[in-house]
């Protein structure tokens, strides 16, 4: 498993004692256009939108959010391009289905003489757990393939679409999770040899079951894709804490609140004094690991050692608890030790 993790340090010398959010539709068994070419005349460019042909509307993609069922998840079978046999691809299929968003591109909304045909549509990149996978299948059960990462993202990651066009395909992604995949669309206007494109435009995927981190994200910020408002170390309500910690200790990520953070006290057991490092943690935050150290010295020839002695663990909410880890050394055996918190992520 790879691993993520922030560190909180407290350390004591012993002997001397909100962001606006945006509106958010999701896609759950709509016709989307998800990336619908826009032309602005007024202004001359290019743009990609969702254009949702069911109720007749367009969102930008920090509006939106396309959601795959966990009963689009396939088994492979064997001599697939998509895979290996038995491996597990979520599909938006070419095709309608019942209850599943139906996925397409269109350049329907482009006016015709302004660009030469055809369109060209490009995957630039994808965040998310897995892969992404985007084809048709053919009437004789063929596969084209025109988008796979597969083996990286390069410039064959592209698929083209005429003026006034409109076409579906497979959307396959290779495990559960949240993904945002990014897409430019270019043109060359007539009487041009520069192509005009447009900004890079993330999209946004629920492949569900999500995981635990990625439902407290998805809940949060259900649109968002800028990094510095959902990435595990953005703090975008600047209150010092990272998302991740916010996550572990139960805090909200929209108030610049200081509460929840560990703290230094001194325990007594069985008679003997020690230093002890208190933080709360968030039941529902399944997917981390978190654990105390301590150490003499910051130093770099200082050596960090786990402790474990949980001295008390009190419920404080609904589903957070205060937990209270002792150090191994008593008060008294020590000049001075540091206390240091860690939060691990978990992820696939």
């Amino acid at each position: 498993m790879k691993q993520l993790f922030f560190t909180v340090v407290i350390a004591l010398a012993l002997a001397t004692a909100p962001r606006a959010s945006a509106q958010c539709f999701q896609f759950t068994q709509e016709h989307v256009d998800l990336l619908s070419v826009i032309w602005n005349s007024t202004s001359n460019q290019v743009s990609l939108m969702a254009s949702d042909d069911t109720h007749g509307l367009l969102y930008a993609s920090n509006q939106c959010v396309v959601i795959c069922p966990e009963s689009m998840k396939f088994t492979l079978p064997p001599g697939t391009p998509l895979g290996n046999e038995g491996d597990p691809l979520w599909i938006l299929p070419q095709s309608p289905y019942t209850g599943v968003p139906y996925v397409g591109v269109s350049a329907e909304q482009v006016p015709s003489g302004v660009f030469n045909d055809p369109l060209t549509l490009k995957l630039t990149r994808l965040e998310g757990p897995g892969h992404f996978i985007l084809w048709q299948a053919g009437s004789f059960g063929g596969f084209d393939v025109k988008m796979d990462t597969r083996d990286g993202i390069g410039s064959n990651e592209s698929i083209t679409l005429p003026v006034g066009g409109h076409a579906h395909y497979n959307w396959g992604f290779t495990t559960s999770g949240v993904y945002r995949a990014y897409f430019q669309a270019s043109g060359v206007l007539l009487g041009q040899s520069t192509p005009a494109v447009s900004p890079e435009t993330p999209f946004t995927f629920h492949i569900l079951p999500l995981r635990p981190f990625e439902t407290w994200t998805a809940t949060n910020w259900p649109c968002e894709c800028a990094t510095n408002i959902i990435a595990t170390g953005a703090d975008p309500d600047a209150d010092g804490t990272a998302n991740l910690l916010e996550y572990a200790f139960g805090t909200n990520p929209h108030i610049a609140l200081r509460t929840n953070l560990p703290a230094f006290s001194f325990v007594m057991d069985h008679g003997t004094n020690y230093g002890a490092l208190s933080y709360t943690w968030d039941t529902n935050a399944t997917d981390l690991i978190l654990s105390t150290v301590a150490a003499s010295t910051l130093a770099a020839s200082g050596t960090w050692q786990p402790i474990t002695n949980v001295h008390s663990s009190v419920s404080n909410g609904p589903t957070t608890q205060r937990i209270t880890v002792r150090d191994n050394t008593p008060a008294s055996a020590a000049s001075a030790r540091f206390y240091e918190l860690r939060v691990r992520l978990q992820q696939p």
